[in-house]
Formats: structure tokens, sequence, C-alpha cells
């Protein structure tokens, strides 16, 4: 049961607002991904930028290989709630893309160190942690999540209640 009615202009940014100051407060998104009828979930570390998502993966990685084949995802964020009636969360659909390594994203890896401070020698100086770290690294990229539709599920206002944000 999913109560929504459309926004008016106020209340989208509003809308707006909620998401992504929820989106800042939290750091994995989970991502469900298909390849030929086969599902597959996988929970990542994320920065937002706006309504973008970015987050790190190997491109040999189930869900990195299933992207290559159908960049088509549905994810959520959340938390893990003990009581239905106080649950609060994000539900998503968009494209994800491969924007490349490290060295060529130097904003979203400066931004991503500023959320997780503890991966900056990871990210930014890879050779500090010996030359394993340094191939793995080489081998990670960034990966782009655009949003196309998002909805703000909020128990509090009600069961079952969400707002949905489209994007063009």
């Amino acid at each position: 049961m999913h109560q929504e009615t459309p926004l008016v202009n106020g209340e989208e940014r509003q809308l707006k607002k909620t998401i992504l100051e929820y989106m800042k407060g939290h750091n994995t998104v989970s991502l469900a991904t298909e390849k030929d009828g086969l599902v597959h979930a996988a929970t990542v570390f994320y920065v937002n930028i706006e309504f973008y998502l970015y987050f790190l993966s190997s491109p040999s990685s189930r869900h990195g290989e299933n992207f290559s084949y159908n960049p088509r995802v549905s994810a959520t964020i959340n938390e893990d709630y003990s009581n239905w009636l106080t649950i609060k969360g994000i539900q998503l659909e968009g494209l994800v893309e491969n924007i490349g390594g490290i060295l060529k994203n130097g904003r979203i890896a400066r931004a991503y160190v500023k959320k997780f401070p503890d991966v900056a020698d990871f990210l930014l100086s890879p050779q500090r942690l010996g030359q394993a770290i340094v191939q793995k690294v080489a081998k990670v990229k960034f990966y782009k999540l655009m949003p196309s539709r998002i909805y703000f599920i909020n128990n509090e206002l009600g069961f079952g209640h969400r707002d949905e944000l489209t994007f063009s």
C-alpha cells in the first residue's frame, strides 16, 4: 500500500532537501543488478554530489560485470529498523556508468575521502600501503549512479507513505 500524490513546488523543494540530507547522513547503498535473468545485490559505500551517487568497485566484480551488461539498477539507502512505524529510507532506480579510475576523478576522490577519511591512503597514496594495494587500486573504478526516480519512504507520515521525485 503506497500513498502517492503529486507534489506542488514548495513540497518538491522540501522533498529534495529531505532526500539530500538523508543521502548525506548515510554511507551505504544496496544495489540490485541483473544479467541473463539472474539478479544480484551488493552494498557499497557512496558519496553523493547532489542526487548522483559515486562509489568504488571493480569492473570484474559480479555487480561490475552486470553494470556493463545492463546499466539499469534499483537501490536502497536505509537503516535497520526494529519498529516498522518509524521506517524511513530511499528507494531509487536509475543507470550506473563506469566513469574511470581514481586519478581521472580527483574531485570525486576528494569528496569520497572527506566522507570516509580512513580510505585516504588507499585512494590517494596507495604506495604507502605496499605494492599489493597499488595493484588493487589500479583496478578499482568510480561508478556514477544517475537516478531517474527516487522514492522517499516515511512511515511516520502513515504506513507505506512515500513521495516520488523524478528526473528527466
